[in-house]
């Protein structure tokens, strides 16, 4: 054979792994490139956080969720200088809850002099009768940052039917003067927060009752005992007692002591 037309068919066989060559050069430095890229991720906002952490103020543990009023969250930032970065884009960050109640982000501000990011969000779905708790969530690029869980306080206001009155029992039914009862409101449900309540009695010649409910009988007589929530006065609740045992008052028309013989 032609040494020249054998080199002429070796031509493009060479060239088509000098191509393949090149494509495999390319496929390397897009891969070095990549990791150059990751390797830099290190210095991003997720990367340099070492904690973010619910700010709980003195006696204070849970976070209070009184729906539908928007609820204000306090977190610690670490590093401070990050905590205007968090709160620059509020779509990156997400509270995360259970049983389907929602809290939805409307706001955040960021100090990073005192490293606190605040945030401004909008509960629903909450209940009295479950166990709730959040955790933040801060994305970025497909990676993400979640705090830990903080337990919620669920707020549960009173509403009509939902007090009674409980009173000691006795023998008779009836309360005696010179004795002292304890009183105390009864929610339904048990998990109703607010049971702030106030005492009063119809009539205050014929008994008294503090503050803390606790009821005197002053003489004989019928009288109605209301308590009222402060959280929602329209919530109320009464009993009616009669009070026995005291001193029978005298006639006024009757035998003075002075003339009885």
């Amino acid at each position: 054979m032609n040494k020249k037309f054998f080199i002429a068919l070796m031509m493009p066989a060479l060239m088509l792994g000098a191509v393949s060559c090149t494509d495999y050069q390319d496929d390397i430095d897009k891969l070095g490139a990549e990791n150059d890229a990751l390797r830099s991720y290190n210095n991003q906002t997720i990367s340099r956080l070492n904690s973010v952490v619910f700010q709980t103020e003195e006696g204070v543990v849970n976070i209070t969720v009184d729906q539908p009023t928007a609820t204000t969250i306090i977190y610690e930032v670490e590093p401070k200088e990050l905590s205007s970065t968090l709160a620059s884009d509020i779509s990156r960050l997400k509270l995360l809850t259970q049983h389907d109640a929602a809290m939805a982000i409307t706001a955040a501000t960021g100090d990073d002099t005192k490293g606190t990011l605040t945030i401004t969000a909008t509960p629903s779905g909450f209940s009295g009768d479950k166990d709730f708790s959040l955790s933040l969530l801060y994305s970025e690029d497909g990676r993400s940052y979640q705090t830990a869980y903080t337990p919620v306080k669920v707020i549960t206001h009173p509403t009509a039917g939902s007090m009674a009155i409980n009173i000691p029992t006795t023998s008779g039914g009836k309360y005696a003067v010179g004795a002292s009862y304890q009183l105390s409101a009864v929610f339904t449900p048990a998990y109703i927060t607010e049971t702030d309540v106030t005492w009063s009695v119809s009539d205050t010649s014929l008994a008294t009752i503090s503050a803390d409910g606790v009821l005197t009988p002053l003489k004989n007589g019928i009288v109605t005992i209301t308590c009222t929530s402060k959280d929602n006065p329209a919530v109320t609740a009464t009993i009616t007692i009669e009070i026995t045992g005291g001193n029978i008052p005298l006639n006024e028309g009757g035998i003075s002591q002075g003339s009885a013989e």
